[in-house]
């Protein structure tokens, strides 16, 4: 039996107690509080994962959640539908930086994503300005 070594990743032995990979003790990681082991998923390779990680941390109202997951889009930038997966848990977020977010993604060369983008900058309640949109897809 193998599990996930929760801090790069990597496959490791079911009874493990440091990572043969990163070092990293296992037996600690696996204690961290939830909110922890949300950021630490955003890194995680797999996209799925990453997006219902954001989705988590965002019903939690986690006050760090825009930014943890701006750089969760950072890692996914030809990658449309992960971004906009992305895009949605912004929705439950609702701040400033949401927005800004949002109207970043107005500007992205995919319609995906710009798509996904509108219906955060809708719910927020202060929707895009024109000249912002014409701005961003400069």
């Amino acid at each position: 039996m193998t599990t996930l070594c929760p801090a790069c990743w990597r496959v490791v032995p079911h009874d493990a107690r440091r990572c043969s990979h990163c070092g990293a003790d296992i037996t600690i990681l696996h204690e961290r509080d939830f909110r922890d082991k949300l950021m630490a998923a955003l890194t995680h390779p797999i996209a799925d994962t990453v997006i219902r990680a954001a989705l988590a941390l965002a019903a939690r109202r986690d006050p760090e959640a825009s930014r943890a997951i701006e750089t969760a889009m950072r890692r996914f930038p030809n990658e449309p539908h992960v971004l906009a997966g992305l895009l949605s848990a912004l929705i439950v977020v609702a701040d400033d930086d949401a927005r800004r977010i949002a109207l970043d993604a107005l500007g992205h060369r995919s319609f995906i994503v710009r798509r996904a983008a509108a219906p955060v900058l809708e719910h927020i309640g202060r929707p895009a300005s024109e000249t912002e949109c014409a701005r961003r897809e400069l």
